[in-house]
């Protein structure tokens, strides 16, 4: 610790980005045992002035240290090891790995529990925070609220010396907070230094010894939270004075006939709601999360399947339509802007004028000049800050990224706007802007339907609020009925009759989710259809399962599961090794120079170093194009692809090489009627689905995938991990094309005796369930999608088909496979009608 007492110290730090500068030599100075926040509007600087501390963002100049030692090199991993930890505004969970999993890779090695021991590890760190979260869940399976608890419970699990919370209280409810800050008291006596960052006044007051105020880049000031004024605070943080928070709310009567009307819809988890919203209104939704509120919004905007009489302006609208409610004049801003909200590669432009591109085209075609001037009058309306209207919605603060959703919405011109959590993440000065467009859009002849957790919000917005409570409305309150103890009483009174006799069942049910959405329904569905296809077979033609029969299948799998599995681990990356066929064949090339009639056991050895060496050369150069030359892992391993079959025909343009009868049956050695290459393919996809779930490296390895950035900040060494896939694929397409060169017995550079392993083989793990995307796949599920693909290959002929079966059968395969693993795993809450997403 620095013997000054300061806990981490940022001096003069300044940060560029393209067209902006964030930072604009800030010094920032955290001692140890404080609760120091950090305020200012969005832009102002703070969430990257704590990226550059937690060492996710290199500044262009200045100066970092943790306990008085620098961060040097800047990176995450150190970072962590000089005891910083980081609860990021937008969680840096992963979605593809469980609670669990999360918990475990983000914690550094001397603190980290094996994963035999995690699970109780996990519980108790989650009942810490409040999060009722089963460890085994998978983190894409859990509503906004939930992760940010996960990611708390993450950051408080490291032990660190210095703490950064940024918006940790966005997604909680009043229960939550209260257990958050409890936590940080604790804590913060335990002489961790713990940085606060929040748009929240109140609990900035609450919580904080001192406070820093940041704007444009550059600090106003340092000052004792009990020294200073919240009106104070704000006016340091925008510059000038605030007379109103909430404008006036409409005090006449609602006439005239109703923009929306609802007649007993119903949905997974509401029933039986009928309202009607009137021209000028603003009807607040509340309840405790996960009550139905959130569905029934999604409902009304099609997202979500629903029943029931749905009409707008008087005409009916089938629920479950997006597009059909869209065209009615519906409206919806989700309340996860990253994940449903805005395109974040796409410009400000591309995002503001989606919904508007019919009005603003002609004949089909967008006009530029319509369309920019469209944009512009909304960002000057919203006060967007982005360089320009070209400028990628990522670069932006996440209260910028807000008001573009929304512009897009006040430009799709919008007769219903249904908001959710609209103001999350946005600071204290957006806000009034927003409530106010959203008060200007009632006042102008629409309604608003404005779902928050904010009872303070709904208050002082809402001409009326609905209070749910197990999916549906318990009170509704008008006028002066709309207060905070009103909306959280209805709220916390009717949700505590919950029946517990359905607990039983909902853990059950929870339990088959996990299953569907899991990496082990495809295994399951696959040794089904490998049974299925053989007895069916066998059924038409006793021959099949011959004993030979037999044994020829499973020499023939042996190859493809070697170079099945090799797929799997670029796969789970979220790459693709074109390379593998041509490889196995440059494989079957070279040994025939070493392995050929007549020559010794020197040769031999030689010959196996000779194709280690071709493997590693051929990984290693796919994995530094990828990562260091930046090329896509499609185009480098199809130049490999090409280059690698252009050395093969040049080594053996004719069959030549007739490999030793002794190494041939080695190769095709068995134990009783299994090949024992095939039993080594079997003990590699089992002792790698175990490092896969229970080493670090293997939740490495599904964390880049799953998302590299977030990885890379949790310390993922994603280079290392990049690497390592590629020199594992080609070594054990290596041994793949040792199997070959066994069945041909002879050396042949022609490209097609193993080119259609390299698709064979994407089909075979896309089939055992992995993302082409990455984060998910199995090894045991690409052992089973190999032998099930060379079985329907073999009992074609069997069957007296066609041979055009052998092509289009694993193409029909593949594409039923892919939709009914990506629905089970994306839609497994619709399908089961269970909870709020």
């Amino acid at each position: 610790m620095d013997s000054s007492g300061i806990a981490l110290r940022l001096h003069d730090v300044v940060k560029t980005f393209p067209g902006v500068i964030a930072l604009k030599g800030v010094t920032l100075e955290v001692r140890a045992g404080e609760v120091h926040a950090l305020v200012g509007e969005n832009g102002a600087g703070k969430s990257t002035l704590m990226a550059v501390a937690a060492g996710s963002t290199v500044p262009d100049s200045g100066t970092v240290e943790i306990g008085g030692v620098p961060l040097d090199p800047a990176s995450p991993s150190v970072a962590q090891a000089l005891g910083l930890g980081i609860v990021y505004q937008h969680p840096s969970i992963l979605d593809d790995l469980t609670v669990t999993e999360n918990l475990v890779f983000a914690t550094p090695a001397t603190q980290r529990p094996s994963m035999s021991h995690a699970a109780e590890w996990v519980r108790e760190r989650l009942l810490a925070v409040g999060a009722g979260v089963d460890p085994s869940t998978r983190v894409s399976e859990l509503n906004t609220a939930n992760r940010q608890l996960v990611e708390i419970a993450k950051a408080l699990a490291l032990d660190a010396k210095v703490l950064i919370l940024d918006e940790p209280t966005e997604s909680l409810t009043r229960l939550e907070s209260e257990r958050l800050f409890e936590n940080i008291k604790g804590i913060r006596d335990k002489g961790t230094a713990v940085v606060y960052i929040s748009h929240r006044l109140p609990e900035v007051k609450r919580v904080a010894e001192r406070i820093t105020v940041l704007r444009d880049g550059e600090t106003r000031g340092t000052f004792d939270a009990s020294g200073i004024s919240e009106a104070e605070i704000l006016r340091l943080i925008i510059g000038r004075e605030i007379d109103q928070v909430f404008p006036a709310t409409r005090k006449s009567e609602f006439g005239g006939s109703p923009i929306l009307e609802t007649e007993h819809l119903s949905g997974a988890s509401f029933d039986d709601i009928s309202l009607r919203i009137h021209p000028g209104e603003v009807v607040g939704l509340a309840g405790v999360e996960g009550n139905g509120q959130r569905s029934f919004l999604r409902a009304l905007a099609g997202v979500v399947p629903a029943s029931g009489t749905l009409r707008v302006d008087g005409k009916a609208v089938t629920p479950g339509h997006p597009s059909r409610l869209r065209d009615a004049g519906v409206v919806h801003l989700p309340g996860d802007r990253h994940r449903e909200g805005v395109m974040l590669d796409l410009a400000v432009r591309d995002n503001v004028s989606l919904l508007a591109l019919h009005d603003i085209a002609q004949l089909g075609v967008v006009g530029k000049a319509r369309e920019r001037q469209a944009v512009a009058e909304q960002i000057d309306r919203l006060a967007i800050k982005t360089p320009s209207a070209e400028t990628q919605v990522a670069t932006l603060s996440g209260g910028n990224q807000q008001k573009v959703l929304f512009a897009r919405a006040l430009l799709g011109g919008p007769r219903v706007l249904l908001v959710d959590e609209p103001t999350r993440g946005v600071d204290a000065g957006a806000r009034i802007e927003l409530y106010q467009v959203l008060r200007e859009v009632a006042a102008s002849g629409r309604a608003v339907m404005f779902l928050s957790s904010d009872a303070i919000e709904l208050q002082g917005l809402c001409d009326r609020v609905l209070v749910f409570s197990r999916g549906r409305i318990v009170s509704e309150l008008e006028g002066e009925a709309i207060n905070q103890q009103s909306i959280t009483g209805a709220a916390v009174i009717s949700d505590s009759s919950k029946n517990a006799d359905q607990r039983p069942y909902a853990e059950r049910l929870a339990r088959f989710r996990h299953f569907i959405s899991g990496d082990y329904l495809p295994s399951a569905v696959l040794a089904l259809l490998v049974v299925l296809v053989a007895l069916f077979t066998q059924a038409d033609n006793s021959l099949f399962l011959s004993s030979y029969n037999v044994q020829s299948m499973l020499l023939l799998a042996s190859a493809l599961a070697f170079v099945s599995l090799g797929q799997a681990v670029v796969m789970l990356t979220g790459n693709i090794d074109l390379s593998v066929g041509p490889l196995m064949g440059l494989t079957t090339v070279v040994t025939s120079f070493f392995w050929a009639t007549g020559q010794g056991t020197v040769e031999l050895l030689l010959g196996i170093l000779a194709v280690i060496g071709v493997a590693l050369v051929v990984g290693l150069v796919i994995g530094l194009l990828v990562r260091l030359g930046r090329m896509p892992s499609v185009l480098a391993s199809l130049s490999a692809y090409i280059v690698i079959q252009g050395v093969g025909l040049l080594l053996r343009p004719q069959q030549a090489g007739q490999l030793r009868t002794d190494v041939t049956a080695a190769i095709n050695s068995r134990v009783g009627w299994m090949p024992v290459a095939l039993i080594a393919a079997v003990l590699i996809a089992v002792v790698g689905e175990v490092l896969l779930r229970r080493s670090h490296f293997g939740l490495e390895l599904r964390a880049v995938g799953s998302d590299e950035p977030r990885a890379h900040r949790l310390g993922a060494r994603v280079n290392r991990t990049y690497l390592i896939a590629f020199l594992t694929c080609s070594l054990l397409a290596v041994a793949a094309g040792i199997m070959l060169a066994g069945q041909i017995g002879i050396g042949d550079g022609d490209p097609t005796l193993s080119s259609s392993y390299t698709l064979t083989s994407i089909t075979a793990v896309v089939l055992g369930g992995a993302s082409i995307f990455g984060g998910r796949g199995s090894f045991i599920g690409a052992l089973l999608g190999a032998l099930l693909l060379t079985e329907v290959v073999a009992a074609v002929p069997f069957l007296q088909l066609a041979l055009s079966w052998n092509s289009w059968l694993p193409g029909v395969l593949i594409l039923v496979a892919a939709g009914f693993f990506s629905r089970a795993r994306g839609g497994s809450s619709a399908l089961l009608g269970t909870g709020e997403a």
